[in-house]
């Protein structure tokens, strides 16, 4: 009897190299690289034939298509100039099992708010920054998604008690009313200022009203300034039972995520404090 060998972990550095030719591109062989959370993708920047300074970014999947590998260039079709975001430049696919699938964006002039999801220091961006922010998820939360592109079904909504049961015990409604386009991942690594811009599109589509707001929320429970300057910018759909209710849902999310990964296992305690704050604050 022969057991099977066990399957091979694809080789991001590799592909990234690979992307680089395929795309006439330049980058030392000894480029620093950046993995993205999970190990799935792999970025870094590189150079055009003319000079431009650009970003690169290699992802792999078991297959092409679905909604990962769909979302950036669908993205780039129907969100308008209102939304800030690096201009994707050229997109470039190959393989089958496992499939790969090259991004290249021009380089973005900004910086990022933080190098990690969850803030570890106060964000300190100015008055300019939120309204600027506020205006791209307005102009988000107006754009045509797709009806069949969801960041998370209603059933998964139904099972977030699974993660925190007090949800249940509260008698918590958790039926959605109302669904947005948002960008689904709306974390602090995903934000760039001077000027304003937000990454990575790949997941977006319809999420609860005020999802991405109480994501950014959630993110930030570690720097109680920032959080609340983050309540303060969004209370008018933060305060509001679908705010309570996106709240509920992030928050659930981070606790079933920190059995998976480090960063969201320091998170889980400050989302299960705010959790049990959301559910005994007066409606």
């Amino acid at each position: 009897m022969t057991s099977s060998s066990p399957e091979r972990k694809p080789d991001l550095h590799q592909a990234w190299h690979h992307a680089v030719a395929a795309l006439n591109l330049s980058a030392p062989d000894d480029v620093a690289l950046h993995p993205g959370l999970g190990g799935r993708t792999l970025s870094g920047p590189a150079t055009t034939t003319e000079g431009s300074s650009v970003w690169l970014r290699v992802m792999s999947a078991p297959h092409p298509g679905g909604k990962v590998w769909e979302g950036t260039s669908l993205a780039d079709a129907l969100l308008g100039g209102d939304v800030p975001r690096p201009r994707l430049l050229a997109e470039y696919t190959w393989g089958e099992t496992p499939a790969f699938q090259a991004l290249l964006w021009e380089r973005m002039p900004g910086t990022v708010v933080s190098t990690t999801p969850a803030l570890t220091t106060p964000a300190n961006n100015d008055a300019r920054w939120w309204h600027d922010l506020r205006r791209a998820l307005t102009a988000l939360q107006a754009a045509p998604a797709p009806q069949d592109r969801q960041v998370f079904t209603q059933a998964f909504i139904h099972r977030i008690p699974d993660h925190i049961p007090e949800i249940a015990e509260a008698g918590v409604d958790l039926n959605v009313r109302t669904w947005v386009a948002s960008h689904g991942d709306l974390h602090w690594a995903n934000l760039t200022r001077d000027p304003l811009m937000v990454l990575d599109w790949e997941g977006w589509g319809l999420a609860p009203l005020g999802y991405d707001a109480a994501v950014l929320h959630a993110y930030a429970l570690a720097e109680p300034e920032t959080a609340a300057e983050v309540r303060e910018a969004f209370a008018d759909v933060l305060n509001t039972g679908a705010g309570r209710l996106a709240h509920l849902v992030i928050c659930a999310e981070i606790v079933q995520a920190a059995e998976r990964d480090a960063l969201h296992a320091r998170l889980a305690p400050y989302a299960r404090r705010f959790a049990a704050e959301v559910l005994t604050a007066p409606q």
